[in-house]
């Protein structure tokens, strides 16, 4: 049985078990951001719905569905999984769209779909409503998060930390400088960045994913010098972005329907 054809077995029986239909599932992690390793795991993510009448009731649906498995598809903790699977019910992905949360925005343009189908009209509505302000905070967000807990003050790093660093930096910068959704591959991001990049950062940044891509990723590392001083200097600078767009829920809305009456 191939890797596909495994994560499709797991997806139906999630679907069995639940009672639901999975609108789409896909990858959402290193190998979805050109960033895999030969040992990187499966991070597959889910939109699922239920029948009309499972809205009615009182008791209200689960709205996020939480499975690991290993290899060999037993049920596992998602520390040390092959498959890490998350899902959320289509009211609440819908809820994160309107509020144009990065992290659901990325499972509409991931280039990996093992089930169903994320090429949907919501996709082009997305890149056009999205906010600016939101997607450049939470990137820049993690940029700082993982510069301040695995960089700072820390005798080594691994070459993986430091490109999550990168990923969060430049596609805040990329959000910023093209008031655009971000590619989802960290390569294309990187490349369309390099005008804004001093060249010394950007070659080091595709020999880091080079060697990431090889299997070492997780090795310790002296600081890279050119990095450290790359983040004291973007760290410091100040953005400013006004915020114009507002969510057209109802255009949401029709989308739920459409999705629960198959119209």
């Amino acid at each position: 049985m191939t890797v596909n054809e495994k994560i499709v077995k797991l997806l139906k029986e999630i679907e069995r078990e639940n009672g639901i239909k999975i609108l789409f599932a896909i990858e959402n992690g290193s190998r979805a951001w050109d960033m895999a390793s030969a040992n990187s795991d499966f991070d597959i993510r889910f939109v699922y719905y239920r029948n009309f009448e499972e809205y009615l009731k009182l008791s209200k649906p689960k709205e996020v569905l939480n499975y690991a498995f290993t290899e060999n598809l037993v049920p596992c903790e998602v520390h040390g999984s092959t498959f890490d699977l998350s899902g959320f019910d289509i009211f609440k992905y819908l809820h994160l769209i309107k509020s144009s949360n990065p992290t659901a925005i990325e499972w509409l343009n991931s280039h990996i779909c093992y089930y169903g189908n994320n090429d949907l009209p919501l996709k082009k509505y997305v890149n056009e409503n999205f906010s600016q302000l939101r997607l450049f905070f939470h990137y820049w967000g993690v940029f700082s998060k993982m510069r301040n807990r695995y960089v700072l003050g820390k005798e080594q790093i691994t070459y993986k930390k430091y490109l999550y660093c990168f990923r969060g930096l430049l596609n805040a910068k990329f959000v910023y400088h093209f008031n655009e959704v971000p590619p989802l591959s960290f390569k294309n991001t990187v490349d369309k960045m390099k005008q804004y990049i001093p060249n010394d950062v950007y070659e080091k940044i595709r020999e880091v994913i080079q060697i990431k891509s090889s299997g070492k990723e997780k090795d310790k590392i002296p600081h890279i010098d050119v990095f450290d001083k790359y983040f004291e200097e973007e760290i410091e600078k100040k953005y400013e972005i006004p915020e114009k767009k507002l969510p057209d829920e109802d255009y949401l809305n029709d989308f739920i329907k459409q999705v629960l009456f198959q119209k």
